[in-house]
């Protein structure tokens, strides 16, 4: 598949950080960790792409932004293979599973880190597909505070172009500053600490998406 894959350049923008807290300090090490988890992922036939921050990260500086406090990616959730679960909860994983949120069909997400070696945290968002009132395909993922949910939508996606993330390659949205106008606004460029970053109200492409019923909960929010 990498061979059908168009590969794009970034940006590499010089940022501005003297002020910013480093949470990821060595962004190499971080995206060969992703790429693990890649791997384990195309074990199960599943093809994950970059998404929200760590899309943001490589298109705008060629890197991974280092106050970010986790790693984005997402498959679309008709490719999700639920084996994967189990699979991240057994010794044999490199990685552990700290949390899910969502149902697979509704806002599904998980949380795994590291066992060994470099430290970091990454979230694997569902991606579903939805038409909305004009016929528009849209695709979006989800995110829950407790009761809560909402959902960052997209135009449709198209995952399937490559990026070069400190030598390993992932497949990326083939339109990134698209997507990133859409997520992030027309000043998308600039980098803001995600400490001032509110995932409920900051993205320009989050709305509410209902509330889960209390009976939900102990399915919806399971830590590991």
């Amino acid at each position: 598949m990498w061979k059908r894959s168009t590969l794009l350049k970034c940006l590499n923008l010089p940022m501005n950080r003297n002020m910013t807290h480093h949470i990821i300090e060595n962004g190499k090490e971080a995206a060969g960790k992703l790429a693990e988890f890649r791997d384990i992922m195309l074990q199960f036939n599943m093809f994950p792409f970059l998404n929200g921050g760590t899309l943001l990260g490589w298109y705008r500086e060629c890197g991974i932004i280092p106050h970010t406090t986790d790693m984005d990616i997402a498959v679309f959730a008709k490719d999700f293979r639920p084996d994967l679960v189990k699979f991240l909860q057994s010794r044999s994983s490199p990685f552990q599973l700290v949390r899910k949120i969502g149902l697979l069909n509704d806002s599904f997400e998980l949380t795994v880190t590291t066992k060994t070696g470099y430290k970091v945290n990454t979230d694997l968002f569902l991606m579903y597909e939805a038409v909305d009132g004009n016929g528009n395909v849209r695709n979006w993922v989800g995110g829950a505070s407790y009761t809560l949910k909402y959902k960052y939508i997209y135009p449709k996606y198209d995952p399937w172009c490559a990026a070069d993330l400190y030598g390993y390659l992932f497949w990326v949205t083939c339109s990134p500053q698209k997507m990133l106008i859409f997520e992030y606004g027309n000043l998308w460029y600039e980098d803001l600490p995600s400490s001032q970053y509110n995932w409920k109200n900051s993205a320009n492409n989050v709305q509410r998406n209902g509330e889960w019923r209390e009976e939900e909960l102990e399915q919806v929010y399971v830590m590991y």
